[in-house]
């Protein structure tokens, strides 16, 4: 009998990151919901901030367009989770460590995170995020500075707000950090981010 429930896992574990036919490949939607639930719990991040989040994921991956054909397109490699604060007046600035894991290499692998963007604050601030990471990037692609910033306002923001879109510095293998967020506390960036990410292995 154990032997049989063995491979029973086994089979539901390939279906599960086995992605459909026209996608490149990397994590489904599916097992993206489920290493971004894994990894938001081992960091212990409060419930009310872990359902914020996994809601946002969750709408993302089904209304979000442009994320669904960049998948389609290159692929979801990686998934992290991360928790940091914020300070700062005109230029932002946050810091804090994260959870990283690949669809063909480490998982649950730490990382720090440091971040820059054009914006205000007032008073204390905390941010909680979600990351993909699309394209071609294993654990030796990933890290290093990235830029970009908020994406524009569509018609399901009121769901999936609080977008950045990064794209790495690095020119030999080309990817794109696609995050979802949450914070407390007042906090606004108005112009370009810049992200680096260091890992902890």
């Amino acid at each position: 009998m154990g032997k049989w429930r063995c491979v029973l896992l086994m089979v539901i574990s390939i279906l599960v990151f086995m992605p459909p036919n026209g996608q490149a490949a990397g994590f489904t939607k599916e097992a993206i919901d489920f290493e971004a639930r894994s990894l938001l719990n081992q960091m212990e991040i409060t419930r009310d901030v872990n359902f914020k989040l996994k809601n946002r994921l969750s709408a993302a991956l089904s209304n979000d367009a442009a994320l669904n054909e960049a998948m389609k397109a290159s692929g979801v490699h990686a998934v992290f989770t991360y928790a940091c604060g914020e300070g700062g007046i005109v230029f932002k600035y946050m810091g804090g460590d994260g959870l990283i894991s690949f669809v063909n290499g480490r998982k649950a692998a730490p990382f720090t995170l440091k971040g820059w963007s054009a914006g205000a604050m007032i008073g204390g601030s905390a941010q909680w995020g979600i990351g993909l990471v699309i394209g071609e990037a294993d654990e030796n692609d990933f890290g290093g500075a990235y830029r970009g910033g908020l994406r524009g306002a569509t018609a399901w923001e009121a769901a999936t707000k609080n977008m950045l879109f990064l794209r790495s510095a690095k020119e030999k293998k080309y990817h794109e950090l696609y995050i979802i967020s949450t914070s407390r506390g007042l906090s606004a960036g108005v112009g370009g981010t810049i992200m680096q990410l260091t890992p902890d292995w």
